[in-house]
């Protein structure tokens, strides 16, 4: 199971709430997934003023006269959300004192369903809720509401800081026009939620709070055939504590992404309703998933001659995948690799890789006999007979992959070659083809 297969399926079991981005980062770290993780930055954020709904403003001192059994080392010096708490509500619908209770409304709702619920992350909430930003975008309508609580530890999980913190709710309509609130969070000293996407109609709407950072965002990782990958972020302007942007109708939600810019290393910004689905995003886009989860390392000659490059197969195609232009949040591994000896003598190394929650793509990593190391990618083809096929560099064919498949080739019209099972490799050449035998059925593919 992938990362995108996990949040997607916690995501569910709470009904209209996210799961939070720590859980996942637990998750990961209890090795219940084969992720590599490179680093995590910690983003400092600067104070920025917020409002209260529905109550005075509480405090320095008044306030944590209200908690006196909160130790002083604990108060509020790890919270990540506190920017949110104090000042005046921003944006268009900051007068709209009806939004903002169906604000208020939808954020009290929430803590009833929410997996936060378990940590006891609301049993001791302190003063009112606070609205930092409302706003109407062609997206719809979102708010960011925020709320002062006492974390501490508790039965169903050992938190990284108690004592007094801001939580936070990111709220936008349903599809029936009611507030909701699609993620709430607390620190956790990883990732930061730091915006949502809103949707209405055709219209998605990134919105980006304004953590006193230069910031910026990306639609997409962009993939070269020499198997590297790198992202360009645009700069964010920031007007009333957030910054707007209205998407393309060709960006997949699951791929964007935000960050500090000049980026380096990975990005500890999280995007709420952002995930694989959300706002109605058509299934057949957000495919993250590998193409074989199940099969355990396992290796598939392509050729004859090539016992010898059985044993580190999987091994020497995951060291060499790992080659990318910039630190990338994770990786699921590919789960098998095929091996085999083109033409001319170079061993062939073939298998899968998935970025991020980006769509898994194929990899082959070849070595001459003089140690020239080269690395190609390509897509994958789901809707083909035969999901693998990436063309070589330097006319050594094709490598071809179809898991319980029955492969053969033919070059001109020739014969058909022996059928070899699940990976091959095809020679290069005029009008080739490949025949695919599986699941009862045959089809002919031809490679171009």
């Amino acid at each position: 199971m992938t990362e995108a297969d996990l949040k997607d399926r916690l995501s569910a079991d709470v009904r209209d709430i996210e799961a939070t981005p720590e859980l996942l980062g637990r998750v990961r770290a209890g090795g219940a997934r084969r992720l590599r993780r490179r680093r995590l930055t910690q983003l400092a954020v600067s104070s920025v003023a917020v409002a209260a709904l529905g109550a005075t403003a509480i405090t320095g001192r008044a306030f944590f006269d209200q908690v006196p059994d909160v130790p002083a080392a604990s108060r509020i010096t790890t919270d990540q959300y506190q920017f949110l708490m104090g000042g005046d509500t921003r944006g268009n619908l900051a007068d709209d004192k009806a939004y903002l209770r169906q604000v208020a409304a939808a954020w009290k709702k929430a803590q009833a369903t929410t997996y936060n619920k378990q940590r006891g992350v609301y049993d001791h909430l302190v003063g009112e809720p606070r609205v930092y930003w409302a706003g109407d975008t062609p997206g719809g309508r979102a708010a960011v509401i925020a709320q002062y609580s006492d974390l501490r530890n508790h039965a169903n999980v050992q938190l990284n800081y108690e004592g007094i913190q801001t939580v936070a709710g990111f709220v936008v309509d349903d599809k029936n026009g009611h507030p909701t609130v699609v993620a709430d969070v607390y620190p956790d000293g990883g990732q930061l939620t730091t915006g949502l996407v809103a949707t209405k109609g055709a219209n998605r709407t990134l919105v980006v709070l304004d953590t006193g950072k230069k910031t910026g965002w990306s639609p997409e990782r962009i993939y070269y055939d020499d198997g590297t990958s790198s992202r360009k972020y645009t700069p964010l302007r920031f007007k009333d504590g957030v910054s707007l942007v209205n998407l393309p109708a060709d960006v997949r939600l699951p791929a964007v992404e935000v960050h500090t810019v000049p980026p380096t290393g990975l990005t500890d910004q999280w995007l709420a309703n952002a995930g694989a689905n959300a706002g109605g995003e058509p299934t057949d886009r957000v495919v993250t998933h590998r193409l074989w989860e199940d099969l355990n390392g396992a290796s598939w000659p392509m050729t004859d001659g090539a016992e010898g490059l059985a044993k580190k197969a999987h091994q020497t195609l995951v060291q060499a995948t790992m080659r990318t232009t910039d630190n990338f949040y994770g990786a699921a591994d590919s789960s098998w690799a095929g091996y085999g000896v083109s033409a001319n003598g170079s061993a062939v190394y073939l298998g899968e890789q998935q970025l991020d929650r980006d769509p898994t793509r194929i990899y082959a990593f070849l070595r001459s006999t003089a140690g020239k190391t080269q690395l190609v990618s390509g897509p994958v083809d789901r809707q083909s007979g035969l999901p693998v096929h990436l063309k070589l560099p330097d006319g050594q064919g094709w490598a071809v992959a179809r898991k319980d498949g029955k492969l053969s080739y033919r070059t001109g019209g020739g014969a058909w070659s022996t059928p070899r099972d699940n990976a091959l490799l095809v020679p290069d050449g005029s009008d080739v083809q490949v025949r695919v035998e599986a699941a009862g059925t045959t089809k002919l593919v031809t490679l171009r």
